[in-house]
């Protein structure tokens, strides 16, 4: 009797326990500090050659292990991004530019998406249209 009331315990501590579904975006660290999420709807995460592909249905993000300093589930995945357009671009030339599947980038190669922006003090997502 004792044993059954404790596997009770166990299964309606994980039935009460958070889910992928209870959130909207997985995030992951990087350890330069960035960050990059996903859409959790639909999520698959798989391992190869020392990178981590996070894939979606709509979206597909890839990272190295090695840049990956943590990830989490979180309903605040899109904090801190901006939206600027071309016309108002003023990244400095000592800024370093990533688009989301890590690869750096320059200010020529950036096309419409989400980027990365790095400089000395601070480090933001921008959408650029």
């Amino acid at each position: 009797m004792m044993k059954k009331m404790f596997l009770m315990g166990v299964l309606m501590s994980f039935a009460s326990s958070p889910k992928a579904a209870d959130f909207s975006y997985m995030v992951f660290t990087l350890n330069d500090g960035s960050t990059q999420s996903i859409g959790a709807l639909g999520l698959s995460l798989s391992f190869s050659d020392g990178r981590l592909t996070a894939i979606n249905g709509a979206d597909t993000l890839v990272i190295p292990l090695e840049n990956l300093k943590k990830m989490e589930f979180s309903n605040d995945g899109t904090a801190g991004i901006g939206t600027i357009d071309s016309a108002r671009l003023t990244i400095g030339d000592d800024a370093l530019i990533y688009d989301l599947q890590g690869r750096q980038v320059t200010k020529e190669q950036m096309r419409k998406g989400v980027y990365i922006v790095k400089t000395k003090d601070k480090t933001w997502k921008v959408s650029f249209k």
